[in-house]
């Protein structure tokens, strides 16, 4: 038998395929195969029953360029060009059978190809390795969404075959249910050939973990690491991932991804390049386990190389070695990686890391057992398989072949060789060129300092354009409400291009945009929203310039926000009784929550057994039921909850879901000492909180929704840190940001909070510094300086700290113990309402009389030294340096009072002069073409004067390392609630 396998370099290339093929040559020397060489040497070893024919390209991709017809469409011509050379390089040739892979699609036009160029041959079989178009999907790099041409051809050439055979029979099924053709199954025990296992070196070492293979997406590479994260360090030796990287058309690398992911985890992990079997043999003979957690994989022989060779290996439920296995080898135990629930295989990796040389001598003992031999068809019997084909298809693509090859034909050659070479010359000189020189501009334009000049002479034109228009009818004030956001938007989208960038997005004098959205917003109702703005614009100036504020008070107590609209008035109403009013508002809030009265409760179900824990875990449970059963059986891997020294307080708050259902059920299966109690009617979360502080049996608390989670050893490493730091009240580690999916899988990481140099104070910057998720503290807290405030809805958490945090002391922990899972749904602190309470929660603290009342007690060394710290600092979830000119110019007026000699108030004139300028941009008086420009450049210029002047002043006070980043757009008045609420 003669077999064409239409597929290049078998002998040279490594990848998946040509592995296959290596091995079916290999295994059937009764069969000639034939292939084409490209760049594989003729003199390269090969076995005697494969020839190797060298490949004659003559058509290309272009030569089509100027062909227009509605069919073949035009996504059908690289498969017209491959095809038709592959037929060229083998012209005179008989074959009984033509194998083409799937991961290719010309064996679209094959039959028709290898017709017109006198090839004769019997059947054209199609070896089934895996959808491109699903690969594509599954990409770092590509889109979510289905490519719908690609998906086209992949079922058309699956039709037009006369065989379709395949290793695996989840991919067999999965092409069962998308077209009605028979398959063929071609068992892999046919040509692999199973390795020994073999003996364990190093049998005292723990075990190394590995990921193997190539790093995209669909590989799982991603679930490899946050796996590793989730282990502990002390059950493994060291993870390292091994294989090649796919990249984007653009060049970018899946190396960078992963590394991004592991710097973010603050885990070791090597990235290595490929090993050659030989070298992969030795790891599986050394302790270790092998990670495969393929998402999509039409077998993956990895698994099978790794777990015959003796080696403990974990494999994703995307793989279709998976059912492989549990079908032919049911006696063999290895870990599946459940895709939909990662998280599920944790309680037993924890196990056999801990318990890894008796488990490796099951597995072992398991391989002497096995039988390797099977009557599934072997491949002369599939080539042997009656033709089945759709001969629709098979027709449609032969017109289509006969179109573009009497095409090919009749162009004329020397005109179409003069055409060819000017198309080469602009696609591989000038385009790019014209490319770069775009590209250019836009990251210039991207620059926020660069691209807010370039935009300036524009602001005035289009205020005059966008205010103007016609707002007589709804729908005309919402699509004006639309384009007046489209000015003050924060960010700039790609599709814009640089007329749309320039002409939008501008970032100063934004008080006149804010009150133009308050104001369409006040005719649509939007009350609330409209409230917002006016307050944000107060924020800015500093006063109620445009006297809103009896409206913003009306509004607020109509809204059910009377301490906030208390707040707004001492705030704005009256500049010089300003500090007197907030600091008083400040201490009668603290003294009105120093105790908190238990409420009733609807019913309590008590499941606890002892009467002391080290830990309490509250969580406040509201529309939580789909997520609270991945919540609990998560938590139930702390290792503290294993050691029983963990209770859990969960507050129903009058949810209308069945969270209580779902706790019963989930009870019988986990046995955890929970307490379950409920009110009769929904309430904040802060009472919620309360009400479970009240309960608590435990020294040590932290507070939890179902939408985050702590590492397996977070509560019992920040417990160690209390017990053994009794001046410490309050331990926080880092926590990550990730998207995930409804079934709380991850899909992406968003951002660290990276708590790295941590300051105390530095929460009075940014609350995100101190936190609780991966945080604990002492309940004494509670006694000492009271409870949550009940009447937040979404802001109480960021109040409690700015109250509490004079009068405590923290503590960072440099490891990421914290998990926020995004899920697709809005969150209560991503809102105006959210806004609307920090009024009082956070900038209420941030005026004179608020730093006030957090330094009053301090030395005035301390106030010094944080005030170096307002100007330049980072933001926990940011990497630049960013300026709190408004914190600093308060807070330097409050070293005045208390030290009026101290050194450091030569920094002040220059202060209150930078933080003016920086208010003057967000109301331009005369606004005019020019103005923003004139204002704009010279508080640039004035901010790079004052940070040389402010390095030279603060390196005499003997700080030589301080390094400003005076960037208008990196104070922090750019950097808080400067996005719009799109309603």
């Amino acid at each position: 038998m003669k077999v064409l396998i239409a597929d290049f370099d078998l002998f040279l290339k490594i990848g998946g395929g040509q592995t296959f093929y290596r091995q079916i040559i290999e295994k059937n020397p009764e069969i000639d195969f034939y292939y084409l060489l490209e760049k594989e040497n003729q003199n390269n070893f090969r076995p005697n029953n494969a020839h190797g024919i060298t490949y004659k390209p003559i058509y290309q991709i272009h030569d089509l360029n100027n062909y227009i017809n509605v069919n073949p469409p035009r996504w059908a011509y690289r498969s017209f060009t491959l095809a038709s050379n592959i037929a060229n390089s083998v012209t005179g040739y008989s074959f009984d059978v033509v194998d083409a892979p799937d991961y290719e699609q010309y064996t679209l036009f094959l039959r028709p190809a290898l017709k017109y160029h006198g090839v004769k041959c019997e059947k054209i079989a199609l070896s089934m390795h895996g959808k491109i178009s699903t690969t594509l999907q599954l990409d770092w790099f590509g889109s979510k969404e289905v490519n719908i041409p690609l998906d086209i051809e992949e079922k058309m050439q699956f039709k037009t075959a006369d065989i379709r055979y395949g290793i695996s029979k989840s991919y067999l099924k999965e092409w069962q249910n998308l077209v009605d053709l028979e398959t063929q199954y071609f068992n892999p025990l046919h040509f692999i050939d199973l390795p020994q296992s073999q003996s364990l070196e190093n049998n005292q070492n723990k075990p190394n973990l590995y990921f193997i293979g190539r790093t995209e997406k669909r590989k799982g590479a991603d679930i490899f690491i946050d796996l590793v994260w989730w282990l502990s360090a002390n059950n493994y030796n060291q993870a390292s991932i091994i294989g090649p990287h796919s990249y984007s058309e653009f060049g970018d690398s899946s190396q960078v991804l992963l590394q991004s992911m592991i710097n973010k985890r603050l885990i070791n992990i090597n990235i290595l390049p490929s090993k050659p079997r030989q070298e992969l043999y030795k790891i599986f003979a050394q302790p270790a386990i092998t990670f495969l957690p393929s998402r999509y994989d039409t077998l993956n022989l990895l698994a099978l190389e790794s777990l015959f060779s003796g080696c403990p290996t974990a494999i994703g439920s995307g793989a279709g070695v998976c059912q492989f296995l549990e079908e032919n080898f049911p006696q063999l135990p290895w870990i599946k990686i459940d895709v939909n629930n990662t998280y599920e295989c944790l309680p037993k990796l924890t196990n056999i890391l801990e318990n890894y040389y008796d488990y490796r001598q099951q597995l072992n003992e398991a391989l002497l057992t096995i039988n390797t031999n099977t009557n599934d068809p072997n491949l002369s019997s599939i080539y042997h398989t009656e033709n089945n084909h759709d001969l629709d298809v098979c027709a449609e693509l032969k017109e289509w072949y006969s179109q573009l090859i009497n095409y090919w034909n009749s162009r004329t050659e020397n005109k179409n060789y003069l055409k060819s070479i000017p198309s080469k010359v602009i696609n591989k000189a000038i385009k790019p060129s014209i490319k770069k020189v775009k590209s250019k501009l836009i990251r210039y334009a991207e620059d926020t300092r660069s691209s807010q000049l370039i935009k300036s002479p524009f602001i005035a034109s289009q205020y005059h354009k966008v205010f103007t228009l016609s707002e007589q009818t709804e729908l005309e004030i919402e699509k004006k409400l639309q384009q007046v956001w489209n000015l003050a938007e924060t960010f700039e989208p790609e599709a814009k291009g640089i007329k749309g960038k320039i002409q939008s997005a501008f970032r100063l004098d934004r008080v006149r945009v804010w009150r133009e959205i308050a104001r369409l917003e006040r005719m649509r109702n939007n009350d609330l929203v409209a409230t917002t703005y006016y307050l944000r614009s107060m924020r800015a100036l500093g006063i109620d310039r445009f006297n809103e504020l009896p409206y913003v008070i009306k509004t607020l107590e109509e809204k059910g926000f009377k301490p906030e609209a208390k707040v707004a008035e001492a705030m704005f109403k009256d500049i010089s009784q300003q500090t007197e009013k907030t600091f008083n508002i400040l201490n009668d809030t603290y003294q009105n929550n120093l105790k908190y009265q238990p409420q009733e409760y609807e019913f309590i179900d008590e499941r606890r057994d002892k009467e002391n824990y080290q830990v309490s875990v509250i969580v406040s449970l509201y529309n939580a039921a789909p997520k609270l059963p991945l919540f609990l059986r998560v938590l139930a891997e702390q290792t503290l909850v294993k050691k029983g020294l963990v209770e859990i307080i969960l507050v129903d708050s009058g949810s209308p879901d069945q969270e209580y259902q779902v706790f019963k059920q989930l009870q019988s299966e986990l046995n955890l000492p929970v307490v379950y109690l409920r009110s009769q009617n929904r309430e904040t979360i802060q009472n919620a909180w309360n009400r479970g502080i009240l309960l608590c049996r435990s020294p040590y608390i932290t507070f939890l929704g179902v939408d985050e989670t702590i590492l397996p050893e977070c509560l019992e490493v920040l417990a160690h840190e209390l017990e053994e730091n009794s001046d410490i009240d309050w331990v926080i580690s880092h926590s990550l940001v990730t998207d995930v999916d409804l079934q709380g899988n991850h899909v992406n990481d968003i951002m660290l909070y990276d708590r790295s140099n941590y300051d105390q104070n530095f929460v009075y910057l940014d609350t995100c510094y101190l936190s609780l998720v991966g945080g604990l503290y002492r309940k004494n807290i509670h006694d000492r300086f009271g409870y949550y405030d009940s009447s937040y809805r979404g802001a109480g958490d960021t109040e409690f700290k700015n109250r509490v945090l004079p009068h405590i002391k923290t503590k960072m922990i440099n490891r990421v113990l914290g998990l926020f899972w995004n899920y697709p749904d809005a969150r209560t602190t991503q809102s105006p309402m959210a806004e609307v309470e920090d009024i009082r929660a956070w900038y209420l603290h941030r005026t004179l009389g608020g730093i006030k009342y957090a330094f009053n007690e301090k030395n005035t060394a301390e106030i010094e030294q944080f005030l170096i710290k307002t100007l330049a600092y980072r933001k926990s979830y940011c990497q630049h340096i960013s300026s709190d000119l408004e914190y600093a110019y308060n807070l330097s007026q409050l070293l005045t009072e208390m030290k009026p000699s101290s050194s450091f108030l030569q920094l002040k004139p220059t202060i209150d002069e930078l933080f003016l300028a920086y208010r003057q941009l967000d109301w331009i008086e005369n606004l005019t073409t020019f103005s923003p420009s004139k204002i704009l450049w010279n508080t640039r210029k004035l901010g790079e004067k004052i940070e040389v002047l402010h390095r030279q002043i603060i390196s005499k006070l003997g700080n030589s390392n301080f390094n400003p980043n005076y960037d208008i757009f990196h104070d922090n008045r750019h950097e808080q609630h400067a996005n719009l609420w799109l309603t």
